[in-house]
């Protein structure tokens, strides 16, 4: 009964980190959404264009993907709390100042600086996680991590127009801001249960036991190095292509099949709403599989395989709708299953104490394959090529085949 008592004690706990961490991980990705649905009122506020307000979100998301790298440093060699906590004050601080602004110049610096407060969500979150969560949990712990990040871009837009239209713009933003003060708050009050694996601090001289045992190097030299070795460009390659053929889904699915194949708009968008539903099932069902098997290379091998198939498939035949709601069906699963097995192997590449660089890092290649996605994707549109739209994500499924393919080992 006692074994049994700990393990129940152990779940309890386990599962009061991941809320809490997860509704973090939320409101990163609510807060990224927090500027855009107010665009059309923020134009007529401050006389600015739309280009100006596109411009406005590229700096954003720029200065959270820059700040990766660095902030994964910071949580390796000072703690995940303490950087997760100042990270969480910038964002919350910086989307609710927007609220008090009258220009629209200090609107962009404020949302520069609550961006790379943002940015140190996901080297924080996975420190705290790999050092946090029992192992035999750590699957299914990635996955609602995940799942919580998706929730919180799909709740966005719907919460933000409801206090816009409640309170205008500006309350919406001061309320978004107050609700990250909120979370800060009972983070810090749970600050004993976090744990991370920062390297610990230079022992006493006179405790010969402690200095005799070696310690791994925390210094950049060698943090760098770790970066640019073989193994974790092979993961930002990986991450970056993953990162690439979700942007087109998302971004160039209805435009791609509708030019392919004539097929409706209202039949294409059920299909990509199908896809994304699905991913959010994927992700929580790849949890589950993620604590059921080490093998985490071959589950991540037999979806992008099953993924290429698919896309070319759907680019060559015109379908019934049952069938193309189907195929996008099995895509999605797929796409969701993928992030929790991407995320294991990463764990397990991580030398002790590097999570957070690490996991930094490769986050950095999520943002530039978003990034660099659109480019492709939309030239073979304009070029009259949508067909190859698919054969893209197709080629970009393989790319990650192969990055998974490659051996992994550090040093």
């Amino acid at each position: 009964m006692s074994s049994e008592a700990s393990a129940a004690g152990s779940a309890r706990q386990d599962y009061k980190i991941l809320g809490l961490i997860s509704t973090g991980h939320f409101m990163s990705h609510f807060y990224f959404l927090v500027l855009p649905p107010l665009f059309p009122l923020l134009r007529q506020e401050f006389g600015v264009s739309f280009t100006e307000l596109g411009v406005l979100m590229t700096a954003i998301y720029a200065s959270s993907a820059i700040s990766q790298v660095p902030v994964g440093f910071m949580v390796d060699r000072y703690g995940a709390r303490v950087v997760l906590t100042f990270g969480l004050i910038m964002m919350a601080l910086g989307f609710g100042a927007m609220g008090l602004v009258s220009n629209f110049w200090l609107l962009a610096a404020l949302g520069i600086i609550a961006a790379t407060g943002n940015s140190v969500f996901h080297p924080a979150d996975y420190a705290i996680l790999n050092s946090s969560i029992s192992p035999n949990r750590m699957g299914r712990a990635f996955s609602i991590h995940t799942f919580a990040g998706h929730l919180g871009s799909a709740v966005a837009p719907l919460t933000i127009v409801f206090l816009a239209q409640q309170f205008g713009w500006r309350g919406a933003c001061i309320g978004a801001g107050a609700f990250g003060i909120a979370v800060m708050l009972a983070l810090t009050t749970q600050w004993n249960s976090l744990h991370d694996d920062a390297l610990p601090k230079a022992k006493k001289k006179d405790d010969a036991a402690a200095a005799a045992e070696p310690q791994p190097d925390a210094s950049v030299k060698s943090g760098l190095a770790l970066l640019f070795s073989r193994a974790m460009i092979t993961f930002f390659l990986f991450f970056m292509a993953l990162s690439m053929t979700s942007s087109g889904m998302s971004a160039f699915f209805v435009s791609s099949i509708v030019a392919v194949h004539a097929t409706p708009l209202e039949t294409a968008s059920t299909a990509l709403t199908a896809f994304l539903f699905c991913s959010a099932l994927g992700i929580l069902l790849g949890g589950e599989i993620a604590d059921r098997t080490k093998r985490h290379d071959l589950v991540a091998g037999a979806t992008f395989i099953v993924f290429a198939v698919v896309s070319v498939v759907v680019a060559m035949i015109n379908m019934p709708a049952f069938v193309l709601f189907a195929l996008m069906a099995i895509n999605g699963i797929g796409n969701g299953i993928i992030r929790p097995a991407r995320d294991m192997m990463l764990r397990a590449a991580a030398p002790k104490g590097s999570t957070g660089k690490v996991f930094g890092f490769v986050s950095a290649g999520i943002a530039a394959g978003s990034a660099v996605a659109p480019i492709p994707f939309g030239y073979m549109l304009d070029i009259g090529k949508p067909e190859w739209v698919f054969y893209l994500m197709a080629i970009f499924m393989i790319v990650a085949l192969v990055t998974v393919a490659v051996p992994k080992k550090i040093g």
